[in-house]
């Protein structure tokens, strides 16, 4: 079974399972996704169905989050600023396969936090983590989405290849070209 630890810190960041649920979090991670819906959109879908709290309080946080850190089957972390404590984002682990111990990596910051070193932090801070589990971890995003690339780049991660128009992008009315980025635990070491 899949153990991550609820709570990581660094320096810089605070990762933590969103655990207690409350609707004040619930505000707080909504009106993180409004001031950013612009950007969000633009590469993820989900950021337009994002229409209240409420919405963000049963649909993300207990039948996404709680479920899948449940279940084991996924761990989605708030990315909180270590000195200020205010909700930056979210990275998780998805896409989980035991039996060959990988995983993909997700994520997604406010637009006042981008450009601060926040999700390099993040991403670092989860993998020293993950890969007491995984030997292989996986980004994907869109070859348009230049700061979740250079994200991956900087970390360290090889671009496997790219799915050549993967999926429709209704909002650019284009299909989209998808990176996919690996790190191996050897590579760490």
């Amino acid at each position: 079974m899949i153990k991550m630890p609820e709570k990581i810190t660094t320096e810089k960041v605070i990762l933590e399972r969103p655990n207690p649920i409350t609707f004040k979090l619930a505000e707080e991670i909504y009106a993180a996704v409004d001031k950013s819906r612009e950007i969000l959109n633009e590469w993820l879908p989900w950021a337009d169905a994002t229409t209240s709290a409420e919405a963000e309080f049963s649909g993300f946080l207990y039948d996404y989050c709680d479920k899948k850190w449940n279940e084991n089957s996924g761990f989605a972390y708030l990315i909180r600023d270590a000195e200020t404590g205010k909700f930056l984002g979210v990275i998780d682990v998805i896409e989980i396969k035991e039996s060959s111990k990988s995983a993909e990596i997700g994520y997604w910051l406010s637009v006042d936090a981008e450009g601060k070193g926040y999700m390099s932090a993040a991403l670092k801070a989860l993998e020293n983590e993950a890969f007491k589990i995984f030997n292989r971890l996986q980004i994907r995003n869109d070859t348009q989405n230049l700061r979740s690339v250079n994200v991956a780049k900087r970390a360290g991660y090889k671009l496997d290849g790219v799915l050549r128009q993967e999926r429709w992008l209704e909002k650019q009315q284009r299909y989209g070209d998808t990176n996919v980025w690996s790190k191996l635990k050897s590579e760490t070491e």
